[in-house]
């Protein structure tokens, strides 16, 4: 029986190994320093991914947005501040913050330009969904940087980085708050220079806890336990602002589905609703709606099913629209009729 665990934990411990598929050590160390470095050919690139970003921003183009997550070099520095203090290596780690504080002043000052050169400096759906980070965007900053010094340390890992520069989505919050600085709009400003921070810190802790993971040499006996000390204080005070904005997240989307259901269920199924607005910070719906004949009861009908979809406090409005039917066609006509001739009076007077 023993013989038996033991093989089967052998071919668990195979299965999810990763230090059989791992590239040499200094390959991995050399990768990360070529990253690191900012200047001539990353610099370019970053200058151009920053613009089609704000493009893409600016049109709603998913598109345009994700092809310049893809050819952004920005993720070099961030990986580099993580591998650095998992091998602790301080030298690396300023040379890292250095670069990653560059990447942020030239990638502001150049979408900065492009918000105040352009017409078209709007806030779309696209720039505003990188102004408001949640827990989730901490999950997936965090997930990635596993995922991406996993793909760093193999050989051919180009397309994970690929992915984890979509997922993580650092280029847009640098250009919302570029958009918040050339509009004087602070808000943005500050909720996408948050939401940077957000994804750039997360992905060194996902990235230093891989190099610990797979026992990287250290490169120095220098303490760093004061600066890793710096980062879990300042993992914390990132994470209560996201935590709170994950909770009206759901809030809000929590009201928004009770009040499609009592919309679906109470109205839907018996009128025919022509539209449906719902302001989760009023907690108003409102509904309009085409009937045969105007019923006065039928708010107060639908009003009393509210604390059945547990939306008490909230407040309705339905509103009637009479549609052209059998009972009052003649009505209809007989009102057109005197539109008609209200306006040929009209065309006499102007004639004369």
């Amino acid at each position: 029986m023993s013989t038996k665990i033991q093989i089967i934990k052998r071919y668990f411990r195979s299965l999810f190994d990763l230090k059989g598929t791992q590239e040499e050590e200094l390959e991995t160390d050399r990768e990360v320093r070529e990253g690191v470095v900012f200047k001539g050919k990353n610099l370019w690139l970053l200058a151009f991914a920053i613009f089609i970003s704000c493009i893409g921003l600016n049109i709603n183009s998913k598109a345009a947005v994700i092809g310049a997550m893809i050819i952004s070099p920005l993720m070099g520095p961030i990986f580099g501040i993580g591998f650095s203090l998992g091998v602790s290596d301080i030298k690396l780690l300023k040379v890292s913050i250095h670069n990653a504080f560059r990447i942020v002043f030239i990638s502001l000052i150049v979408a900065t330009i492009y918000y105040l050169i352009t017409p078209y400096a709007i806030a779309t759906d696209e720039l505003l969904s990188f102004s408001n980070p949640t827990i989730f965007d901490v999950l997936l900053a965090f997930i990635g940087g596993m995922a991406g010094f996993i793909a760093i340390s193999r050989h051919n890992g180009t397309q994970v980085l690929i992915g984890v520069a979509v997922a993580t989505s650092c280029i847009p919050p640098l250009c919302t708050a570029s958009f918040g600085l050339a509009t004087l709009q602070w808000q943005y400003f500050v909720g996408g220079l948050y939401t940077y921070f957000i994804n750039a810190l997360f992905i060194c802790v996902g990235c230093y806890i891989m190099v610990k993971y797979l026992k990287f040499n250290p490169h120095s006996t220098e303490n760093v336990k004061n600066v890793t000390s710096w980062f879990g204080i300042l993992i914390v005070l990132a994470i209560i602002p996201a935590v709170y904005l994950a909770y009206n997240f759901a809030i809000t989307n929590l009201f928004i589905s009770k009040a499609n259901q009592l919309v679906t269920n109470e109205i839907d199924s018996k009128y025919h609703v022509v539209q449906t607005k719902i302001d989760d910070k009023t907690k108003l719906i409102e509904v309009d709606v085409m009937v045969e004949k105007y019923d006065k009861a039928l708010q107060k009908s639908i009003q009393n099913q509210l604390p059945k979809y547990d939306l008490i406090g909230a407040k309705l409005r339905i509103y009637q629209t009479i549609e052209a039917g059998t009972n009052n066609a003649k009505e209809f006509d007989k009102l057109t009729s005197e539109i008609e001739l209200l306006k040929a009076e009209i065309n006499e007077i102007k004639n004369k």
